[in-house]
């Protein structure tokens, strides 16, 4: 593991552990039909999936983590994994039910490009479900994920702290709910549809 991923893991764990595992058992319990998974890590979202509702599923990634293929096996034999960037998805127009994005736009450089691909793959009557980690409202965090963004950025592979992924989604034209906020609202989850 690099320094890098050490470092986000366990900056992540307390959230994961006392916050975002209730957020994704929330989020995620009404994925279906044919599901894209953006950048899906180590496949953490795969136990909260209901895959009796899911009708094919596709993963896509810059790179899969080691061991990611044979658990994601495991729970959805017939998963299709792509190497791929969320700027430019390598599927036709109109073909999912359900994308599923779990803090990923926090690293796409372009997140503007990259949800008007998820808008151009989501059927029209399509979901998208995520949960995102944004820059803070105001304060002392908003000054401090500010201020170290560009360390935090560089000792891990391109995680930004200060993006604003819940106005980018908005303006990208996804019509968005937001389910639940958690740690003073870092962290934003919820549903969305495409409607222009």
């Amino acid at each position: 593991m690099s320094l890098g991923m050490f470092a986000y893991d366990a900056f992540m764990f307390y959230f994961e552990k006392f916050g975002l595992d209730d957020m994704r058992k929330e989020i995620l319990e009404d994925v279906n039909g044919t599901v894209l998974e953006l950048g899906p890590g180590t496949g953490i979202n795969l136990k909260y999936y209901d895959m009796e509702k899911i009708k094919s599923l596709a993963y896509i990634d810059i790179k899969f983590k080691d061991g990611l293929e044979i658990k994601a096996r495991k729970k959805y034999p017939n998963i299709t994994m792509i190497e791929g960037d969320a700027q430019k998805l390598p599927f036709e127009d109109n073909i999912f039910d359900s994308i599923v994005f779990t803090l990923v736009f926090c690293s796409v450089k372009n997140q503007l490009e990259g949800l008007n691909e998820v808008k151009r793959v989501l059927k029209e009557n399509g979901t998208i479900y995520f949960i995102e980690h944004v820059e803070p409202h105001e304060g002392i965090l908003k000054y401090v994920f500010n201020k170290t963004n560009h360390q935090w950025k560089y000792i891990t592979g391109g995680c930004n702290l200060n993006r604003n992924t819940e106005f980018v989604l908005k303006d990208a034209g996804f019509d968005i709910k937001i389910i639940d906020r958690k740690f003073r609202d870092i962290f934003i989850g919820g549903i969305g549809i495409a409607v222009n």
